[in-house]
């Protein structure tokens, strides 16, 4: 039983550092890319338009933080729910 629980929570731990680098990633790269649109915008102000709220970096910063914890969330869901299911019923 130790060894199920161990991979489990391995598996679990495992699933929690690949979202948390997921997110990490898209949101550097997101936030690098405005920080980017920003400047362009500054010293060009005529010549280049300043990002905007349809920017997809934008899109890229808001799934960073809400669409990958929401992955995380329901990857946990569904291990709880498939361990739940391959547990053995004690009689």
């Amino acid at each position: 039983m130790t060894s199920t629980r161990s991979g489990f929570v391995r598996v679990l731990a495992l699933w929690t550092l690949l979202t948390l680098l997921l997110g990490v990633v898209i949101a550097a790269q997101a936030a690098l890319s405005l920080n980017d649109a920003q400047q362009a915008c500054f010293f060009n102000f005529p010549a280049v338009s300043c990002p905007g709220g349809d920017d997809p970096a934008v899109g890229r910063l808001t799934f960073a933080f809400i669409g990958v914890p929401l992955i995380w969330l329901a990857g946990l869901g569904f291990a709880a729910a498939r361990r739940g299911l391959r547990r053995p019923k004690h009689q």
